[in-house]
């Protein structure tokens, strides 16, 4: 899927990003207190995928449909004919497009819609960001940029990260790395750390769960770790995937490989995977991609995990946080 640039020019008009949400005090995306910015869109379909809503870089809606009365005061008030009626029910038509005017959210009598996603100005991002100052400062935290996929909005991405950086603020950036190089550098030259994912190792198998290969996120990774800039590898672990003895063995063989006399490379995060996000597909209108495989608990093969990057004298943490 060929995602839409960014609308406008920074020539023209203020610079904007597509978001989906901007979640405060968050303990597990960067050192400290942290604000994560999640940016919209994202060329890869990893199957076990906790934010579908950050998939597409357009507006999304959540719809409850449970709850939902088909009263019809949302097909009343879209000027996009994306809320119609099919019979005496209410339907979505996903293919419209939304314009983020938020008529249907506010006249939900029942809270059934919510529109997801907003293009926002960098002023906007940045007001919103501030207003957790204080918890930065005194835990030492900052903010997080996340996504979907930070480096399909480089230009926002890295104007973002400056002007915090101007003002002494901590940047993170969250990436899957399947991006161009010039982006990945774009981005990653301007931020004080770098989490970067690493799934899986075997190309075949990194095709499969994710819909692309692997070979831009290792070059992009071995290119970022000559530029000597502070970066954590992340590996969600998933079970059925990447739990089993080869394909960990591969994947901490590679790690190995790569990071051997790098002094940015600051370790490995392992996330257990969870099924906290599994409900957002249905709310989205969508099959979750990985019902067949996703059926265990990966906590006892991330400790698993755990013990085998240690005895490979690989720095690793098993994190609190969870995917999915």
């Amino acid at each position: 899927m060929k995602l839409s640039a960014e609308p406008c020019s920074t020539l023209t008009k203020p610079l904007t990003g597509s978001i989906f949400n901007i979640q405060r005090f968050s303990l597990h995306d960067g050192p400290g207190i942290r604000t994560v910015v999640f940016f919209k869109g994202c060329l890869m379909r990893c199957g076990w995928c906790a934010n579908p809503e950050g998939l597409r870089q357009e507006i999304d809606i959540f719809w409850r449909a449970d709850n939902c009365l088909h009263c019809g005061s949302c097909i009343d008030s879209c000027p996009n004919n994306i809320h119609q009626r099919h019979g005496e029910r209410h339907v979505i038509n996903r293919m419209a497009t939304c314009n983020g005017c938020l008529l249907c959210e506010e006249t939900c009598p029942v809270q059934a819609l919510k529109v997801v996603g907003k293009w926002m100005t960098l002023d906007a991002v940045h007001h919103e960001v501030l207003k957790d100052l204080p918890y930065y400062l005194t835990s030492g935290g900052g903010v997080t940029l996340s996504g979907g996929e930070v480096m399909l909005q480089p230009a926002f991405a890295r104007a973002l990260l400056q002007r915090l950086r101007l003002e002494g603020i901590h940047t993170t950036v969250e990436t899957a790395g399947f991006a161009s190089w010039a982006s990945v550098k774009q981005v990653c030259m301007a931020t004080d750390l770098i989490l970067y994912d690493l799934k899986l190792a075997d190309e075949g198998l990194h095709r499969r769960y994710t819909g692309v290969s692997n070979v831009r996120i290792l070059r992009n990774l071995e290119k970022l770790l000559t530029l000597n800039i502070p970066l954590r590898l992340r590996i969600p672990v998933i079970p059925g995937v990447n739990d089993t003895g080869e394909e960990m063995t591969n994947i901490l063989n590679l790690i190995a490989s790569m990071t051997a006399g790098k002094p940015g490379f600051q370790g490995i995060d392992l996330l257990p995977w969870h099924a906290f996000g599994v409900q957002k597909y249905s709310l989205l209108g969508l099959e979750h991609p990985a019902k067949e495989y996703l059926s265990g608990q990966s906590k006892k093969s991330s400790e698993i995990f755990l013990q085998a990057a240690s005895s490979k004298g690989l720095p690793v943490i098993l994190s609190d946080s969870l995917i999915g």
